[in-house]
């Protein structure tokens, strides 16, 4: 099940008083920290039925993120100058509401953005048009099709384990605290990086694994 969403930080005192607050009620940036600390994640029982958001920059920069269970496609990606650059991409889901992700590493440097699960769908942002509106200017992409990422990837995986002498068949009869040691080794030969939580990149290998 993919990041499912806490409902509610309890702060315990010494003495035994207990203070709590609605996750939702939390400032946005607080609940990324939170999120991306290892206590507050785990394994996916079953990474090959993931969602992942593979994010690839012109300067070889890869970070994989995983998504909600309902995003099903790529909408749209717009970078907004103000003066600083931030990348909003939208995703689609099925209950009509976008899953949206904040891209604030060189938005207009992204290379290449991918959606993978059982299916997977690559696209190149082209910036289509600018518009400026006072010191505020919106470019807007044109999602073009390019690829297969996950061909790409799965095959970075096979090399990377076969450079580090793993053994695959051993590696996917591994629990995934045994895995950790394997797959950090394999993610530094391929270059991927946590977008927000490290357990995402653990389940993106784990789902890699599962196909190679």
């Amino acid at each position: 099940m993919s990041k499912v969403k806490p409902r509610k930080v309890v702060i315990e005192f010494a003495g035994g008083v207990k203070v709590e607050s609605s996750f939702d009620a939390l400032p946005q940036p607080l609940q990324t920290e939170l999120l991306r600390q290892p206590f507050a994640s785990s394994p996916s029982p079953a990474p090959e039925t993931e969602k992942f958001l593979l994010l690839e920059w012109n300067d070889g920069w890869k970070e994989v993120t995983e998504v909600d269970a309902t995003c099903k496609g790529l909408s749209r990606y717009t970078v907004i100058t103000r003066p600083e650059d931030v990348g909003r991409l939208a995703i689609h889901k099925e209950d009509g509401f976008p899953e949206l992700v904040e891209v604030v590493r060189r938005p207009l440097g992204l290379k290449r953005i991918a959606l993978l699960d059982t299916g997977v769908e690559t696209v190149r942002p082209v910036v289509d048009k600018s518009v400026r509106e006072g010191k505020k200017i919106d470019h807007f992409h044109k999602l073009n099709k390019e690829g297969d990422a996950r061909a790409d990837e799965l095959d970075a995986f096979k090399k990377a384990a076969a450079a580090e002498g793993i053994d695959l068949r051993q590696l996917k009869s591994q629990a995934p605290a045994q895995s950790k040691g394997a797959f950090e080794k394999i993610r530094k030969k391929m270059g991927i990086r946590a977008g927000e939580r490290q357990q995402d990149v653990w389940d993106f290998l784990a789902y890699l694994a599962k196909q190679a």
